[in-house]
């Protein structure tokens, strides 16, 4: 069984899958409505989905099983305050598995192979990252997850592959209210996200793809490198916000608030409200949990100057980022040139405080200053994009 056969949302199986996953916990909920049900059935649902369906479960299991050992382990004997050598080793099968070629990335790319290759990589760090922050939350207590809550949480199947990434405390109090989320109120708001992601990817996405970026020829032309930057920045958008969104309906029926991922990004004025907008956990993740200690580090040895301090850990997260995505040069450069944006607006804002006036925009109208934002904002992100994409380089 191929990887894409199984691929979340997009595959006659895992939606019946789905519908029996959320058969399964109403009917459980009926005939016997206690907590300790609840996360016995959602610890089969999880399990059998790996099981029966994801395309090498010794794999993920393996990782999961390695996750939550190291996890004990670093929680018993690891007592520095710092935190690299911890996070080094949770991220390390991310290594191991790409060094091995256990992750297939294509010589000859197309947008498909593109995509594959990306889910791959995401879906192994989007439970990575979900560790690593509850190391980093729970590092002081002495209390350590059960092995069936840390399953749950890092193999919860609607966003395994492709997230949003989830908190351990927020994702396990929703788990501790058992059957009390699965209410016909909560039915009906997963309803109108899973209409508005089936829109979203099946509908507008798959026309971008079929009627645009397929007819799309590379003559080596401005006019093709245009078409496809802005053409491909649609189309991630509503594939992207439509995976998130059919993850956080199928969560509202199965009782978890899978987070917010998208909220009309291409309306924000600077970076860093960019970033508020587009994949918001994995930017409230990188925040949290690299440029916060990074900044940290930095003024806690006393290395540069403030604002100083702020940019080299603000172009290192994103830099950061640009490895999560991948190992291929267009993922790294993406990042860079992200890092670079959120530099040049940062060092902005601080010159605008020292002189006390906006030493860009001058005295012009706030209205025009934001339609400019939103369109010098637009085309950053669309370029960094295109970059990313591995069309370019």
């Amino acid at each position: 069984m191929q990887l894409h056969d199984t691929l979340p949302f997009t595959s006659l199986v895992f939606v019946q899958f789905t519908l029996l996953a959320v058969a399964l916990m109403y009917f459980c909920k009926w005939i016997s409505p206690t907590k300790r049900t609840y996360k016995v059935v959602l610890t089969v649902i999880c399990a059998s989905y790996i099981g029966l369906l994801y395309p090498k479960p010794l794999n993920i299991l393996s990782l999961i099983v390695f996750l939550y050992l190291s996890l004990i382990l670093l929680k018993k004997y690891y007592k520095r305050s710092n935190v690299v050598f911890p996070m080094l080793v949770l991220a390390s099968p991310i290594f191991w598995m790409k060094a091995s070629n256990i992750i297939d990335f294509p010589e000859e790319r197309t947008l498909a192979d593109g995509i594959m290759a990306l889910i791959q990589i995401a879906g192994l760090s989007y439970m990575v990252f979900k560790v690593m922050g509850l190391y980093i939350d729970e590092r002081r207590s002495t209390k350590i997850p059960s092995f069936v809550d840390f399953f749950n949480f890092t193999s919860f199947f609607p966003t395994l592959l492709i997230g949003p990434i989830d908190r351990f405390k927020r994702f396990n109090a929703d788990v501790d209210k058992g059957f009390e989320n699965l209410t016909g109120a909560k039915f009906l708001i997963g309803w109108r996200k899973l209409l508005i992601g089936l829109l979203y990817k099946f509908i507008v996405a798959e026309l971008i793809r079929r009627l645009v970026l397929s007819h799309l020829v590379d003559d080596g032309s401005l006019l093709f490198h245009l078409s496809y930057m802005y053409s491909y920045l649609f189309y991630l958008f509503f594939d992207f916000a439509g995976y998130s969104l059919l993850a956080m309906a199928v969560g509202n029926f199965l009782g978890i608030d899978v987070p917010y991922n998208f909220d009309r990004p291409f309306l924000a004025l600077n970076p860093k409200e960019f970033w508020k907008k587009w994949h918001k956990s994995l930017g409230d993740w990188l925040n949290d949990y690299f440029f916060k200690p990074i900044f940290m580090y930095l003024t806690t040895n006393k290395i540069l100057a403030s604002i100083q301090r702020q940019n080299m850990a603000l172009f290192s997260t994103f830099t950061l980022m640009g490895f999560w995505n991948g190992f291929e040069l267009h993922y790294i450069v993406s990042g860079m040139l992200f890092g670079a944006y959120a530099v040049i607006h940062n060092y902005y804002v601080y010159r605008c405080k020292q002189s006390k006036r906006d030493v860009f925009f001058g005295k012009m109208g706030a209205s025009m200053v934001k339609h400019i934002s939103i369109l010098l904002m637009f085309n950053s992100v669309a370029f960094a994009i295109y970059i990313f994409s591995g069309k370019l380089i």
